[in-house]
């Protein structure tokens, strides 16, 4: 039965979506921390020292950006075959449609998103020593939540620490740009627990609906 089949793959694509979300919202959460780490050391330095590591990919990584790519293979099939009409619930159709076009719906701020990432490059260059940057770009390529938990922060030269929180805090066009970054980490948050919200009401009813045909 096709509708079976239909429905079997559906429920794949939302559970394998499911993951990629929660990866989104926990480094979303991660640079919205990054961001609030740097406001701090802004209006007072000395947090910088708490965890010199924290601060200084901070610096190079609190505007990164990440929207997950769903699986929409089979959603996509459906719709370009005219075989949509095979899912004989209507609620189910209609929690796809919301779903799959909200997702396509934040596509048109990924242009923002890269200008804001690139903003951030702009205002914060040269603020890590070629030392720092090397560090951040050669051992994390992208953080993830937990990495840095073990970090030797004796492997880092204090006095070079030193200089960077100077030039970190005389860097006014930096400073005033932080409320407008932590924004964007604060919408990514907030955009992907929605997906999330999303993507667990349909899978909901999909294996609801599973066993009804079963």
């Amino acid at each position: 039965m096709q509708e079976v089949e239909y429905v079997a793959r559906l429920t794949n694509d939302i559970e394998s979506d499911i993951p990629i979300i929660q990866q989104a919202i926990e480094l979303a959460k991660l640079r919205k921390e990054m961001a609030d780490l740097l406001m701090r050391v802004s209006e007072k330095p000395a947090a910088a020292y708490e965890h010199p590591i924290r601060f200084i990919v901070a610096v190079h990584q609190a505007a990164f950006t990440y929207s997950p790519n769903l699986t929409n293979h089979t959603f996509d099939d459906l719709r370009s075959t005219g075989n949509l009409r095979l899912l004989r619930d209507p609620d189910i159709k209609k929690a796809l449609f919301n779903y799959y076009d909200f997702d396509q719906d934040q596509n048109q701020y990924r242009p923002l998103q890269f200008l804001s990432e690139q903003r951030h490059f702009e205002l914060a260059a040269g603020i890590l020593s070629y030392d720092q940057a090397r560090l951040v770009q050669d051992t994390w390529y992208v953080v993830s939540p937990g990495e840095l938990d073990n970090f030797d922060n004796s492997l880092l030269k204090l006095d070079e620490v030193r200089a960077t929180v100077q030039r970190f805090v005389e860097r006014d066009a930096l400073i005033g740009w932080l409320p407008e970054m932590r924004h964007l980490q604060n919408e990514q948050l907030l955009v992907n627990e929605d997906r999330l919200a999303r993507a667990r009401s349909v899978l909901k009813l999909l294996r609801s609906y599973s066993e009804s045909l079963n």
